[in-house]
């Protein structure tokens, strides 16, 4: 019975944190790093469950496995995979666009010191 309740407690309290962590400004993208063709989701997180200044994903369209998205307060967007940081977007200017406009940057490997550039067109909005 006490396993029981601790397994309740533990899924109680991870959809508590989940509910807190909201998303505001969400944008969704198209588009390409170098030749590979992706989808990416940002948003602005709030509620307090997070230390990002943005979250989000991606995901290339061969692979379909999303890759999560951390904004740093350098302005850079982490990507993380099985919690390991393994490279990181640098945009050119703001990427929370209207739809129809493209934003362009790079993406860095932080391991083989590889660079991407990055052009992504926003195709659709979240909802706020």
């Amino acid at each position: 019975m006490k396993k029981f309740l601790l397994i309740a407690i533990s899924v109680f309290c991870f959809h508590i944190v989940n509910a807190q962590m909201m998303l505001t400004n969400e944008t969704i993208f198209s588009g390409f790093v170098g030749k590979y063709e992706i989808r990416m989701k940002l948003g602005i997180p709030y509620g307090g469950a997070t230390s990002c200044f943005t979250l989000g994903e991606y995901y290339y369209t061969k692979n379909k496995g999303k890759i999560d998205l951390c904004g740093a307060s350098d302005g850079s967007i982490v990507e993380s995979v099985n919690g390991k940081e393994v490279g990181y977007f640098i945009f050119n200017g703001a990427w929370n666009k209207n739809v129809g406009q493209t934003i362009s940057g790079n993406w860095f490997s932080m391991v083989k010191n590889k660079s991407y550039p990055v052009v992504l067109k926003v195709i659709g909005k979240g909802k706020n």
